[in-house]
């Protein structure tokens, strides 16, 4: 999936830093302060305690803060009494564990998606026995087969093409993050940010106007890189009301042309669904539907969520090799995103 040889050319240090700023959850963002404990024995006691991040002790005596359970709830609640964002903590019995495992299937010519899979559920395989976590992130994550993600990335996304996404900020004064990656043999090949395609459509420009300009984008992208197979334009403020608020937010978000996704491949929009496949496909079609007594709207409704789980139980939905649902993940996360 990520090219041992990865081109990364045209970077905008902004960029990068505004990305990570979206994309890390609040609490974890902003110079956090987290802890590491190592525990022993039958119940586990506390031997050794780390505080880091901003204004951290560093290591301190465990009597200081002793650890009275290892439940979910007790985690959480040591956690908020240290005032650490989040904590991890080992048994020293499963630490030699993990390396070994780790050690037996890791080696240096792999797909770093592929070490990362390894050392995830390594990890997992021990949680709650000899690994807890708060948040308990290592329930929630999935740590599919590597082969999976690559047939799945290769399912979704044609050889040959490029990827891009663009976060504006609110004011329309500048390009908040943009990134623009290139498909090949399986594998992303090159990344850029916007500064690549500065020269042919000003950022200043863009922003401005992005909905009418965003084509331009799209144009200079293919001339530069390769044809786009799927690209996102938005605010800002959009990109959070889609991260943290209901399901059907990304929906109102397209009727209301304040997310744009062109060009947005066939899989995406069977997603998406009816309603929204419409607001990407025709205002004439949305206009139509107006018309139309609740009740038939409803029963289109049904019969669409109704196709979308057929499609999924017999194999053809695009995450069916996964063998878990992105979307459903989402749910069960974006609730670490609230602001």
């Amino acid at each position: 999936m990520l090219a041992s040889d990865l081109a990364l050319t045209d970077l905008d240090a902004r960029h990068w830093r505004h990305w990570w700023e979206l994309l890390v959850p609040p609490g974890l963002s902003a110079q956090p302060r987290w802890a590491l404990a190592f525990v022993e024995g039958t119940p586990p006691r506390l031997i050794k305690l780390v505080l880091a991040g901003a204004d951290a002790r560093g290591a301190i005596d465990p009597a200081e803060a002793p650890l009275l359970s290892i439940e979910p709830r007790g985690l959480a609640h040591w956690c908020r009494r240290l005032g650490v964002s989040g904590a991890v903590v080992l048994d020293t019995g499963v630490i030699g564990a993990i390396s070994a495992e780790v050690e037996r299937h890791l080696s240096l010519d792999q797909d770093y998606v592929a070490q990362g899979l390894i050392i995830l559920r390594a990890f997992k395989r021990h949680a709650g026995h000899g690994v807890w976590t708060e948040p308990h992130l290592l329930d929630l994550l999935p740590a599919p087969p590597y082969d999976a993600l690559q047939r799945t990335f290769d399912l979704l996304v044609p050889d040959g093409s490029a990827l891009a996404a663009y976060i504006v900020d609110d004011d329309r004064r500048a390009v908040h993050a943009s990134v623009i990656a290139v498909k090949r043999g399986g594998d992303i090949v090159a990344a850029a940010t916007h500064r690549a395609l500065d020269d042919r459509v000003p950022e200043a420009t863009l922003a401005r106007d992005w909905p009418s300009q965003y084509k331009r984008v799209l144009a200079a992208i293919e001339e530069r890189f390769a044809k786009p197979s799927l690209a996102v334009f938005l605010e800002r403020e959009t990109f959070f009301r889609v991260l943290t608020g209901p399901g059907d937010q990304l929906a109102r978000e397209l009727n209301s042309r304040r997310l744009i996704i062109d060009p947005a491949p066939a899989w995406l929009l069977g997603l998406l669904g009816g309603a929204t496949v419409a607001a990407v496909a025709s205002r004439g079609a949305r206009a139509l539907a107006s018309f139309l007594p609740q009740g038939a709207r409803d029963k289109a409704s049904e019969l669409a969520q109704r196709a979308q789980s057929a499609m999924k139980d017999a194999g053809a939905h695009p995450f069916a090799l996964l063998g878990f649902d992105p979307v459903e993940l989402w749910a069960s996360v974006k609730h670490f995103y609230r602001r």
